[in-house]
């Protein structure tokens, strides 16, 4: 293969996205420079792409050396046709690499997120002290209303009015 460097890459960078992109810029070269995609690269392709893009993939597996280039003289027919047919096929990567860029941004976007929400929840104190907090919460919120009643009621006494005792009713069931 021509491009060894990409190799390289193809082989370190194995995270998803990453790797289909590396596999596609690796395609594009090769189309570019030798107007087929070699055996082995068609393969990966179809592997990785034939449950997510079948047509895609069919259409990388069927882009091998087509038969003018086997043959050892070409006419200039053939010729503008094999033109033609790589610059659809670059195209065709072309769009393919634009849609795993923009996966690649909600990535991101999305690991973003996890880390905000993952950031978030070692703040929280566990369930068991929420718990308990919520009832101190209300106890308190029910002593501050039971004294603002009785604030209320010794005004009242002051300003001379009478003012009947106060009120507890049990809601409770009894058994």
């Amino acid at each position: 293969m021509v491009y060894q460097g990409v190799q390289t890459n193809l082989r370190k960078h194995s995270s998803g996205l990453d790797y289909l992109r590396i596999l596609l810029t690796t395609a594009k070269l090769e189309v570019t420079s030798e107007s087929y995609i070699s055996e082995d690269l068609r393969q990966k392709i179809f592997s990785a792409f034939v449950f997510w893009d079948f047509i895609f993939a069919l259409t990388c597996l069927d882009s091998g050396p087509s038969e003018t280039k086997k043959d050892s003289n070409p006419s200039t027919e053939v010729g503008a046709e094999e033109s033609d047919r790589r610059a659809f096929l670059v195209g065709f990567i072309n769009s393919r690499l634009e849609r795993i860029s923009s996966f690649q941004g909600l990535a991101a976007e999305r690991e973003a997120f996890a880390r905000d929400a993952e950031a978030r929840r070692c703040t929280l104190p566990p369930a068991d002290a929420t718990d308990k907090l919520l009832r101190y919460e209300a106890h308190l919120d029910r002593q501050l209303y039971r004294a603002m009643d009785q604030l209320e009621r010794l005004q009242r006494q002051r300003g001379g009015e009478t003012v009947p005792p106060p009120l507890s009713i049990n809601l409770e069931r009894r058994r």
